[in-house]
């Protein structure tokens, strides 16, 4: 088997590893369905490293793109991305793949791990005679999803980028503050599980620091890992589908409902097909099933009608322990095709009723703006005393960074001072108690308080969940300018985390001898 550059953490955290595809994947790690729910509820961070990433870069890169895309990739601005099926002569799909422009000649896809080597020879054969060189980089890249509502408060607090102006299908080119050193990496706003998320890109070999700081980020909150098996329930509960299962090269993008992705108007390999295709009809479709019982499908389970053989089932199962029903999809000839279309399902030699229903079987939230602002670490200043600062003029707002929460633990109550009140620099402006120790909220500077957040005293713990939250503790008008000097920028606040966590290794390996 095959390895990712994370299978040490899966070795450390996963219940159980199997071979999928030719690679090591985690199956689980707290269990299939607890790890869906997360995903709907919280948020969840998955392995994806085994998908394949082509690299074009060339005065030809956007030319040969557009041969080989049913979507038209010359509508992306830089920084875009676009989601897209890659078909033969005939019309049917070699695979499905996100295409991202990193500049106006340089793009990068992802593609499916069964077919990449495929892949691969097509857009070389292809690519012959074009003044553009195109790379296999699978094995020099790690790619990492986190998914769920709360996934950009995870990621905000370790990365540069603002994630609240980064919209769906949109990119960033930006790095992840990690405990070991800022790393290169590609976030991008896609998804495969009908959750807001981010996919993270970056170098094989600085993977496990992504990861590693990402689960302690999101610690507060909740995080876990998902594996394979939510992984699967995850997108066909969103009606998304998986390359070799609901599609193949006998399959064209009409039948399988992604024809919003062949753009009629442009030229590529399989445009005459469709075109015709479109013109024709198609004599089955892509539907949702729901059998009847306490029973599950999988793939290759017929599908009748009056008797006879209509179709197959294609995914499955998506259980009423997840969904509230038995669930799956499949194709169907068009002529029963309809919601609410009463059909059987073979299921181990015997048919069981069951009838077709609408995908997605949930509602997709991944265009789904966050409730809460966040700001970005790299865009405030700090203290040794672990306090943010946001300087807006001569108004500072302050809180508690995230390593300061993190050392305090569960926050439990809070103090606040009243708006009016002079606090002068190294004083407490606020006074809290956490699990482990009471704690004050040492002015990184000296002013009037202007206004409290109020909120946190009914909820204190919001400031472990989002400490960077744009409201922060409390607000005050600045007295001395020249107390902003003394302030860290995020890189030496950083170093000295670095620091501090470095000591704390070697305090407790002292300790352990």
């Amino acid at each position: 088997m095959k390895h990712t550059p994370l299978y040490a953490q899966h070795l450390r955290d996963a219940s159980a590893l199997i071979n999928l595809k030719g690679y090591a994947r985690a199956m689980h790690y707290r269990g299939h369905v607890a790890e869906h729910k997360a995903t709907r509820a919280s948020v969840t961070l998955c392995d994806v490293s085994h998908m394949g990433e082509f690299d074009f870069q060339g005065p030809d890169a956007l030319a040969l793109v557009q041969k080989l895309i049913t979507n038209d990739a010359a509508r992306l601005a830089v920084n875009q991305v676009l989601y897209s099926a890659l078909c033969n002569t005939e019309g049917n799909i070699i695979d499905d793949l996100v295409c991202y422009r990193l500049a106006a000649d340089h793009f990068v896809w992802v593609v499916n791990v069964t077919r990449t080597d495929e892949d691969y020879q097509w857009v070389l054969r292809h690519a012959h005679g074009m003044d553009v060189q195109v790379k296999d980089v699978s094995c020099n890249t790690a790619l990492m999803a986190l998914q769920g509502p709360n996934s950009r408060e995870v990621l905000q607090r370790i990365t540069r980028a603002d994630l609240s102006t980064l919209r769906y299908y949109w990119l960033v080119q930006t790095g992840i503050c990690t405990r070991h050193g800022e790393v290169p990496c590609m976030i991008s706003r896609t998804g495969y599980t009908g959750e807001r998320g981010y996919e993270i890109m970056a170098a094989r070999d600085l993977a496990p620091w992504i990861w590693d700081e990402l689960l302690l980020a999101g610690q507060p909150l909740g995080i876990m890992e998902h594996g394979v098996a939510a992984r699967e329930s995850l997108r066909t509960e969103a009606g998304y589908l998986l390359n070799g299962n609901d599609m193949d090269a006998g399959t064209n993008p009409y039948e399988a409902g992604i024809g919003w992705v062949v753009k009629l108007d442009t030229d590529f390999i399989g445009r005459d097909a469709l075109a015709r295709i479109e013109a024709q009809g198609v004599g089955r479709k892509l539907v949702g099933v729901e059998v009847e019982g306490p029973l599950t499908m999988r793939h290759g389970c017929p599908i009748f009608h009056g008797g006879d053989e209509v179709g197959k089932v294609t995914s499955g199962p998506l259980p009423a322990q997840i969904a509230g029903r038995n669930l799956g999809l499949g194709y169907i000839s068009a002529a029963y095709a309809a919601v609410g279309t009463g059909i059987e399902i073979g299921i181990h030699g015997k048919t069981f009723k069951a009838r077709v229903v609408a995908i997605p079987f949930c509602e997709r939230k991944a265009r789904q703006e966050s409730s809460i602002r966040t700001w970005s670490p790299c865009d405030l200043r700090f203290t040794e005393h672990h306090v943010w600062a946001r300087m807006q003029g001569d108004l500072v707002t302050i809180g508690l960074s995230d390593f300061g929460q993190r050392e305090l633990g569960d926050i439990l109550c809070l103090d606040l001072p009243q708006a009016g009140t002079a606090v002068t620099k190294g004083m407490a402006a606020a006074w809290g108690d956490s699990y482990r120790r009471p704690f004050d909220v040492i002015s990184p500077a000296t002013g009037e308080i202007v206004a409290v957040n109020t909120g946190l005293l009914e909820k204190p713990a919001h400031i472990n969940a989002y400490p960077y939250a744009t409201e922060g503790i409390l607000k005050l008008r600045l007295k001395r300018p020249e107390d902003s000097d003394a302030l860290l920028d995020f890189e030496h606040y950083a170093e000295l985390i670095r620091r501090l966590q470095q000591y704390e290794l070697w305090s407790n390996a002292r300790r352990m001898t």
